[in-house]
């Protein structure tokens, strides 16, 4: 099988119509007739939801009870991943807008897909005046010391005007790279990767019902091996967040520390925005590996894959 794609319908605020929008772009953009598409329902879900989802060859429902988001897509890969060429990991939220997924993500990478871990996309959730920056913000200096996700002026964002979401502003002076580029990791709504990669990064940590921090751990857990994770501008998908937040915030507030306490115990350094201290203690801890890769770039500092 070319493609396995997992996709669990976990949250209680999802709708019918969120779902279907995402699986059937999903359908009409993937490009290939060789994949699975394996939708999860948790116990939970309205049945009318549960309804929407069409079931043929390509699609299958799965409905075991799987208690998070890490379950779910770990038996997704392991029952159905044998053989499979790409892995992609996909929200029930999403709304896939390039056409030909597979092939537009084999053309841009052929030439170095042996560097590459998660591949990551462009998502156009900032149009509809959300903060939606493409890729996780790693340890770029424009991060870490210029406040530049407060001012939404990381990635592409970087050369707009200060507060131009309060201003109506256009996007035409967005600066996207020309091609692939080197990010720190991808945000966890629509992700990719080879299955063999990912049988060598390890499988996902089940550290909470939702995906918190799931995608900085998986993002570093591939650049720890020698592989760079990238970001494709030119292929675009839609995270349709609510108004001011996330459906996963109330399970981020009760399971937030538990999370960040696992994630520091297995890391060695805690999550959140590093000081100096823990910038030196990253390059101690991880000096001979990818993880540092951002480390004295700006976010917008383009690195191209060669």
């Amino acid at each position: 099988m070319r493609t396995l794609i997992s996709m669990l319908i976990g949250s209680k605020f999802s709708t019918k119509e969120l779902v279907e929008k995402s699986i059937q772009s999903i359908l009409l953009n993937i490009g290939t007739t060789d994949f699975l598409l394996v939708v999860g329902i948790a116990s939970h879900i309205d049945q009318q939801v549960v309804n929407s989802i069409p079931i043929n060859a390509n699609v299958k429902v799965e409905r075991l009870y799987c208690s998070s988001f890490a379950e779910f897509t770990n038996h997704v890969f392991s029952k159905y991943g044998a053989g499979t060429k790409w892995f992609i990991v996909s929200h029930d939220d999403i709304q896939l807008e390039t056409p030909n997924l597979v092939s537009a993500v084999e053309s841009s990478t052929s030439s170095f897909l042996d560097k590459i871990g998660w591949i990551s996309f462009t998502d156009t959730d900032y149009l509809n005046g959300h903060w939606a920056p493409c890729t996780r913000p790693g340890y770029h200096s424009d991060f870490l010391y210029e406040s530049a996700w407060e001012k939404r002026k990381l990635h592409q964002f970087h050369s707009l005007e200060d507060n131009y979401w309060e201003k109506g502003s256009e996007y035409q002076a967005c600066d996207y790279p020309r091609s692939a580029v080197k990010c720190h990791a991808p945000f966890s709504h629509f992700i990719m990767i080879e299955a063999e990669k990912l049988r060598r990064i390890g499988l996902c940590e089940n550290w909470s019902e939702v995906s918190l921090l799931i995608d900085e751990d998986w993002g570093l857990s591939a650049l720890k091996q020698g592989l760079f994770n990238i970001w494709i501008p030119h292929i675009k998908y839609r995270h349709c967040r609510i108004q001011n937040g996330t459906r996963a915030q109330p399970i981020i507030n009760s399971k937030g520390k538990q999370v960040i306490a696992s994630f520091a115990k297995k890391w060695g350094f805690h999550p959140k925005l590093p000081n100096r201290e823990t910038e030196t203690k990253i390059k101690q801890l991880y000096g001979n590996t990818n993880i540092i890769w951002s480390f004295d770039k700006k976010s917008f500092d383009w690195e191209y894959l060669k």
